[in-house]
């Protein structure tokens, strides 16, 4: 194919960027305000505040790119929690620490070092020219996007380099034990053979027989295993684009209409095919390299013109096109607007396969051109497409009305706040009941479906909708979803009494039960063959690896930490929901040795002794200099929508 004549429809776009490093904005220490009170101060590290203020505006950042992250789709309630708070001050109280070790040590990062990072990051990399060099207005442009200078942005790339320089000397002093990595590699790959007894709980379950002061008595022991969340019974109306094409009648004239108004949308255009032969020119060619390749194609085109069975020969004698000379010059079949304007006004004004054209000038080169086919342009018959232009039409209007709709519908259910009935007799709506609605959000699209919307259901679940019952305000529930919502009646959190509670007391009590008889059997077998006494009812041979599918974990966990010095090795373990098993390790299979899992290993231990040598060194700064911390959760502070 003549890759270097295709004209590029679509310009590269540089994407601009949030730049998002591993620690959180640098306010550097002369940015901490010295303030003298402590009631507006969130910490105070070696005596330097962290103002409320600096906590807030962190927070909400990292609530922003947390959201930005998750395409908007979350709702920012639960995002903004007091845990991650915590976690942001912890955050920023870390990086102030690190600074004020790396201006005790003095260090410094060099300029080139600070370009070197720079030009590592993707977006900024990608602002070299195809020459090599760098556009450095298209750099002032990118950071100004981002409301910084190109001072502000190398300071704090340059604070940033200062903190790894310092963090990272502490953390490449942990060297992994290859001895270690080698017998946990080894140990991860091994195959243990298995015997195993189950002492399955449900068998035991029929020797359970409480009476009625026993369920009493557990009823009263787990409360907690009998509350039950708020929920309410609703009705619920969505607005969508979809739901109002219900309504969007389409004629079968606007149908036809469109048809014939939009040739185009419904074939495929002329197509030619062509070969050619290129004397290419350099981009910015000189008088005396244009003279030398139109004389040397002006002879060519002279000799094909001459002699027309010689093309393709000549083509590969001659063209400079790598794509195409080895085939003969041969381009394939291409519409008009597939290649670059001169090339293709030559190729579409030849009128028949065979016809030669040019030299034609274009900016590759010079191309002498032959046409050796034409597909006409097709078009669809009207039947065949009828049915989908229809559809698009209709959706086209359904999109216009929700966006008239979208306000009016917000008035609707306000206005008529006991009643769906008007609002969806307007627009074509169905109006849907649910029982049962917690206010957790059920599994399914947040964006389609408002019971799946944690937006919706606060909005439900607020105090004036539970206490007023009307319809709630409209809730955006995804880009083009508008969703109501109408609690009908609601049972507030509590715990449900014995009476309503018998039967869920009566089964759990005989589930724990059985387990506890299963438990008890279980061990006392296992205690016999370990004595030697009486062997349990063994299961057949199974060979086992940690990651074994359908095998319980706690089975897995105990068959791989039972030592392997004497073999059989018996163990018993407890089946959470199941009863208890009684195990015989009989054979332990090393694999080959993997050096790709024990590259893993190492850099897996090396990562987490890293890791804990940097916490262990963070901490010996808290207590260096001192960390007080003001901020307590739950208090009226640090919110994103602040």
């Amino acid at each position: 194919m003549f890759e270097i004549v295709r004209r590029h429809t679509k310009l590269m776009q540089i994407i601009l960027f949030v730049l998002i490093f591993p620690s959180f904005v640098l306010f550097g220490i002369q940015g901490y305000d010295h303030l003298t009170g402590e009631a507006n101060l969130a910490a105070k590290v070696g005596g330097i505040p962290i103002s409320m203020q600096q906590f807030d505006q962190t927070q909400r950042e990292q609530v922003a790119r947390l959201q930005q992250a998750l395409g908007g789709r979350i709702d920012i309630s639960a995002i903004d929690t007091p845990a991650m708070r915590m976690r942001t001050l912890d955050g920023m109280i870390d990086q102030l620490l690190i600074e004020l070790a790396v201006n005790k040590q003095h260090l410094v990062v060099g300029d080139a070092a600070v370009q070197q990072a720079i030009l590592q990051i993707p977006q900024i990399a990608a602002l070299r020219r195809p020459d090599g060099s760098f556009d450095v207005a298209a750099y002032r442009n990118l950071l100004e996007a981002q409301g910084m200078s190109t001072q502000q942005f190398e300071a704090q790339v340059r604070a940033q380099l200062l903190q790894q320089q310092a963090v990272g000397a502490i953390g490449d002093a942990a060297i992994a034990s290859h001895a270690l990595a080698a017998s946990l590699s080894d140990w991860q790959r091994q195959t243990r053979s298995v015997r195993v007894a189950l002492y399955s709980a449900k068998d035991y379950a029929a020797q359970v027989k409480p009476d009625a002061a026993a369920l009493q008595a557990f009823y009263q022991q787990h409360q907690a295993d009998f509350r039950v969340p708020e929920q309410a019974s609703v009705d619920y109306v969505v607005l969508t684009p979809a739901a109002l094409a219900q309504g969007v009648t389409v004629t079968p004239q606007q149908v036809r209409a469109y048809y014939d108004q939009h040739p185009d949308k419904f074939g495929t255009p002329e197509q030619r095919r062509a070969s050619h032969i290129l004397i290419a020119l350099p981009a910015k060619p000189t008088a005396a390299q244009v003279a030398a390749a139109q004389a040397k194609a002006d002879a060519i085109a002279a000799e094909v013109k001459k002699n027309p069975s010689r093309f393709a020969e000549l083509a590969k004698q001659d063209s400079q096109d790598p794509g195409s000379a080895a085939n003969g010059g041969d381009l394939g079949y291409f519409t008009r607007d597939g290649m670059v304007k001169p090339f293709a006004d030559a190729v579409f004004a030849l009128s028949k396969p065979g016809q030669i054209a040019g030299p034609v000038r274009s900016p590759f080169g010079f191309h002498i051109v032959e046409l050796t086919g034409i597909k006409p342009a097709q078009r669809k018959p009207f039947d065949e497409v009828s049915a989908s232009i229809e559809q698009q039409l209709r959706d086209a209007a359904a999109q216009k009305l929700f966006a008239d709709a979208s306000d009016k519908f917000s008035n609707k259910v306000y206005e008529d706040s006991r009643s769906f009935a008007a609002v969806a007799a307007q627009y074509h709506l169905q109006v849907q009941h649910a029982q049962g609605v917690t206010p957790t959000p059920r599994a399914g699209d947040a964006n389609s479906d408002p019971l799946a919307n944690p937006r919706f259901l606060k909005a439900l679940f607020s105090p004036n909708s539970l206490r007023d019952k009307r319809n709630i305000a409209a809730v955006e529930i995804g880009p083009d979803a508008l969703a109501s919502g109408r609690v009908l009646d609601a049972t507030p959190a509590g715990t449900l009494s014995f009476a309503q509670a018998q039967a869920k007391v009566s089964a759990l009590f005989v589930e724990q039960r059985a387990e506890q008889l299963a438990e008890q059997a279980g061990q006392a077998a296992l205690q016999q063959a370990r004595d030697g006494r009486a062997q349990p009812s063994w299961g057949p041979t199974q060979p086992l690896t940690l990651d074994a599918k359908g095998v319980s974990p706690a089975l897995l966990a105990a068959v791989f930490s039972a030592r392997v010095d004497k073999l059989p090795q018996l163990v018993g373990v407890a089946l959470p929901g199941q009863g208890y098993a009684v195990v015989s390790l009989d054979a332990v299979s090393a694999a080959k040795a993997d050096p790709a899992q024990l590259k893993a290993q190492l850099g897996a231990q090396e990562q987490a002794l890293q890791q804990a040598v940097t916490d262990a060194y963070l901490q010996s700064l808290r207590r260096r200099y001192g960390v007080k911390v003001l901020y307590k959760p739950g208090t009226a502070s640090a919110s994103a929508g602040g």
